[in-house]
Order: C-alpha cells, then sequence, then structure tokens
C-alpha cells in the first residue's frame, strides 16, 4: 500500500471540537426559533423575514446543517465500530460480531436522519409516536449488551453505557414527551434539547471508540490513509 497521508489524533482534542459544534448548532437554533416563534419580541413583524429563510439553522429539519451534522457523526461512529470488529477478527478475538452488529446499526441510524425514515412510522402509526416501538427496542437492545459492557467494564464499558444513557434519553425520552405541535416556541426549545442529546450521546462514543483504539492514554491515534498499488511484471522470450 502506497501512504498517502497519516493524522494523528487524540481523542480529548476530537471530543471536544465535535462538542464546540453542537454548541454552535444549538445556540444558532435557539435564536432562530426565538427569532421566528416568540411574539414578544416582534422580530419577525420588524424584519418581515420567513421561516424557510431560518430553516437551515433548525435542528429538526432533514434539510439543515444540524441534520447534515448528526448523520455524519452517526457514520463516523458506524465506521469506528465497523473498524475495531475488522481488528478483532483479524486476531481471532472474540466479540467482533457485537462491533460489527452495532455498527451496522449506526450506519441505518445515519441513514435515517436523512432518509427520515421513524417519521415515516409517525405517519403509519398515526396518534401514536414511534417512541412506543422505539423504546421496548432501544431497552432490548441494552439488555442485550450487558455482557458486552460487562466484559469492557470500567472505562470503555462505562463510556459506553453513558453515552447509550444520553443518546437513549434524547432519541425516545425526550421526544416522547415533547409537544406535537411543531410551529411552536415549546416544541423548537425541547427540539433544541432532545437533539443536542442525541448528538452530545454519539460524541460520547466516538470518544469512547477512539479512545479504545489507541490503547493507553498516553498514545495517539494515528490514522493512515493509503491506496492499494498493484504491479506486475512480464517476460519476454
Amino acid at each position: 500500500m502506497k501512504q498517502l497521508t497519516s493524522y494523528s489524533l487524540r481523542p480529548e482534542r476530537v471530543a471536544l471540537t465535535l462538542v464546540a459544534i453542537l454548541a454552535l448548532l444549538i445556540v444558532v437554533h435557539v435564536l432562530a426559533m426565538q427569532a421566528n416563534f416568540n411574539p414578544a419580541l416582534g422580530l419577525k413583524e420588524r424584519f418581515g423575514f420567513h421561516y424557510w429563510q431560518l430553516a437551515f439553522f433548525d435542528l429538526d429539519e432533514e434539510e439543515s446543517f444540524g441534520t447534515w451534522f448528526n448523520s455524519g457523526l452517526l457514520l463516523v461512529a458506524a465506521v469506528l465500530l465497523i473498524q475495531q470488529a475488522r481488528i478483532l477478527r483479524a486476531q481471532g478475538a472474540a466479540w467482533q460480531r457485537w462491533w460489527l452488529i452495532l455498527g451496522i446499526g449506526f450506519c441505518v441510524l445515519s441513514m435515517d436522519e436523512i432518509a427520515g425514515m421513524h417519521e415515516w412510522v409517525n405517519s403509519m402509526l398515526g396518534d401514536t409516536p414511534w417512541t412506543v416501538i422505539g423504546a421496548p427496542i432501544f431497552a432490548l437492545v441494552g439488555l442485550a449488551y450487558i455482557p458486552f459492557l460487562w466484559h469492557h467494564r470500567w472505562r470503555t464499558g462505562l463510556l459506553f453505557l453513558l453515552a447509550g444513557a444520553i443518546y437513549g434519553g434524547g432519541a425516545v425520552g425526550v421526544e416522547h414527551f415533547t409537544d406535537s405541535e411543531v410551529n411552536s416556541l415549546h416544541y423548537n426549545m425541547w427540539t433544541a434539547l432532545e437533539e443536542g442529546m442525541e448528538m452530545l450521546g454519539v460524541i460520547v462514543l466516538i470518544y469512547t471508540l477512539l479512545d479504545h483504539l489507541r490503547g493507553t492514554r498516553s498514545q495517539r491515534l494515528r490514522i493512515e490513509v493509503g491506496v492499494e498499488m498493484e504491479t506486475s511484471t512480464s517476460v519476454k522470450s
């Protein structure tokens, strides 16, 4: 393989950078939704803008910076999970299927963030929110992974548990109790909490995976990018 470039990463720095971006997205969402839905401020009437001019900053909007960022986070987590499964498979070690299943699951979540599959489920269920189905599934997955968490107990296991609690608390917990009236200030403020918890949970997971892959905390994780070079020789007689 011909190496094109390499990157040296510290999981702490990666996590802090992602948290800073998340904080900016949340602040911009709150400001935009306050400007659009809070009549007490009177900004909409004063400046004459429309919602579509602010939709890029709405974390609940499919075509927005927040949705793109969230989908990207989920995809990065999926790639790291699948990479860990590949490493364990090459070593002939146990638990590689558990990592792989999680990786595939996060690939699906990344697609759902853009494609809106859970919104489709909401439409199919009518007045019943999708969280009625999502909560038991989330709980079953958590129970099934107890042996996995126990095997990776202490640092990695606890961080996995923390990431799952934050993500699940936002994706299932907060969304279940959020007002269904999307064109309201109340709904959009709760959206900031829901989407913020989801993305923070994935950031904690990404940190956990990078930390697990690098080994000891004194080491840096090195990522190399290269291409396969196939050469052939021929002999003329």
